[in-house]
């Protein structure tokens, strides 16, 4: 396990990074141990700063693998709703075609397991550390609720990443998911299976929402709410159908959905009261030609975005009612007049306005970036209710979500499979660009299917993948490989 043993320690370096001036001036980043890093809460907090900041930096020295918002990318351009609008500019086209993670030796395979456990181990030392900080309960507390809510929201991305879908009818799932380091260690462990992963995960979160309540100095880090909306996502995917509605529910409690105005003001901006979390993009952190907005938003000045605005499938978006405020976030038939692209960016049918930042151009990167919503948790728990048949309570959560993005919109009196569709369709239009699709057709045991739509042959070029299949799985990196003799590959 060379590769994660390698983060660890640089990962200590990062932590230092976002540490105060003092911290650093007694610490220097080439000597920061654990034992400095959690001897107070204070510098526990900045260590744990540093985990958080840890999900926003470039990877393998690549602008393209800008950390956790990268992968959000990915997860859709993988899918079928992500359309490239020609083949211009070509980052993350083999994330699209299906050949990055298909290669053992290439970056994709290592980018997540690189990002993943270097956040594990980093959160391991909190978890080992924190509780002989010198400081309050609380703050110790609080600290440790968040290494282990990071801890799991790490392994929940792995799992379903390196290993097969979880089957909630088939218990314990005993298909081979990830190595399981619950310490900072130094030895090779094997994959353990998918079934111990997630119950790893959800202990984690279950002694998170212990430790953790509503109170938290910025967005950017996780609270009591957060959890439960973690709790809710890995409910759902393991089809606890019960728990993901309970857990939904309750995790956007406290959070008001956009006004229809505030829906168009550029998804950047984690003031916006339905953000539950999200990165915080400060100026002394841009990552420039690196960061999820200089990729995904529709203004920011760069070849990416000029040469290649990214679309929507036209498929899906000619189902959204024209008095839905989300049929906006895109433009069917762009002009100068209806649509924002930067100078000289070419404008494209069923192009992305959904993710734009101040200016016209941008020249900055600076949009803050949404890793939680209010409106995620109204998706899960309709579609929660509506899988164990509980129609009536899921087209009513679904119509106090849909209701506010168009008025126009009537409770739903669809039942069964219907209601559902009507909920998932709903999902793929809300959350389009935030990083799940890919893995919603996986936890669904769906095909890929793009055939029909705006996608270009020569950027897309597979069009179809069987649920099921290998392809579903990324590999295990050579790197890995090589250095722990425990571990075992995926299916080549």
């Amino acid at each position: 396990m060379k590769i994660r043993l390698l983060t660890i320690l640089i990962a200590l370096g990062v932590l230092s990074t976002s540490c105060s001036e003092e911290y650093l001036e007694t610490s220097p980043t080439g000597s920061v141990d654990a034992a400095a890093a959690y001897a107070t809460t204070k510098n526990a907090a900045a260590a744990i700063n540093g985990i958080y900041r840890a999900m926003v930096v470039r990877y393998l020295g690549s602008q393209g693998h800008f950390g956790h918002p990268a992968m959000m990318i990915i997860m859709d351009v993988m899918g079928e709703d992500l359309v490239f609008s020609n083949s211009s500019n070509n980052w993350h086209f083999g994330e699209q075609r299906w050949t990055s993670h298909r290669s053992e030796v290439g970056t994709m395979s290592e980018f997540g397991y690189l990002l993943y456990y270097r956040l594990i181990g980093n959160a391991n030392i909190a978890v080992a550390n924190v509780d002989n900080a010198a400081g309050t309960d609380a703050e110790r507390k609080q600290l440790k609720g968040e290494a282990l809510a990071l801890r799991a929201f790490s392994y929940f991305n792995l799992v379903q990443l390196y290993g097969k879908r979880y089957d909630g009818a088939a218990k314990p799932n005993s298909q081979l998911a990830v190595p399981l380091v619950l310490t900072p260690t130094t030895e090779g462990l094997p994959r353990a299976t998918v079934e111990d992963v997630y119950t790893q995960i959800n202990k984690d979160l279950t002694e998170a929402a212990g430790l953790l309540t509503t109170s938290r100095s910025f967005k950017s880090h996780i609270n009591i709410d957060v959890v439960k909306g973690f709790q809710a996502r890995v409910a759902l995917t393991q089809q606890n159908w019960a728990d993901a509605a309970k857990y939904a529910a309750e995790a956007r409690k406290s959070y008001t959905l956009m006004s229809v105005a505030q829906y168009q003001e550029g998804f950047a901006d984690i003031a916006n009261p339905e953000w539950m979390w999200g990165f915080d993009h400060l100026e002394d952190q841009s990552e420039f030609f690196g960061a999820y907005h200089s990729y995904i938003s529709c203004n920011f000045n760069s070849t990416n975005i000029r040469a290649t605005p990214k679309l929507i499938n036209n498929l899906l978006y000619d189902q959204i009612p024209s008095t839905d405020v989300r049929s906006k976030m895109w433009v069917k038939a762009p002009t100068t007049a209806n649509s924002v692209v930067p100078p000289g960016g070419i404008r494209a049918p069923y192009m992305n306005q959904k993710f734009r930042l101040p200016g016209t151009p941008s020249t900055s990167t600076m949009g803050d970036i949404p890793y939680m919503r209010s409106a995620e948790m109204y998706l899960i728990e309709a579609e929660a209710l509506a899988r164990q048949g509980k129609d009536a309570d899921a087209a009513k959560v679904l119509f106090d979500l849909v209701s506010k993005r168009d008025p126009s919109y009537k409770q739903s009196t669809s039942t069964g499979t219907k209601l559902i569709d009507e909920i998932l369709f709903n999902r793929r239009i809300e959350l389009w660009g935030e990083g799940f699709r890919f893995l919603d057709l996986k936890r669904m045991n769906l095909p890929l299917n793009r055939n029909g739509a705006n996608h270009n042959p020569a950027v897309a070029v597979l069009f179809d993948v069987p649920a099921g299949d290998k392809q579903w799985e990324f590999l295990i990196p050579r790197r890995e490989i090589n250095a722990n003799k425990a571990i075992e590959q995926n299916p080549l």
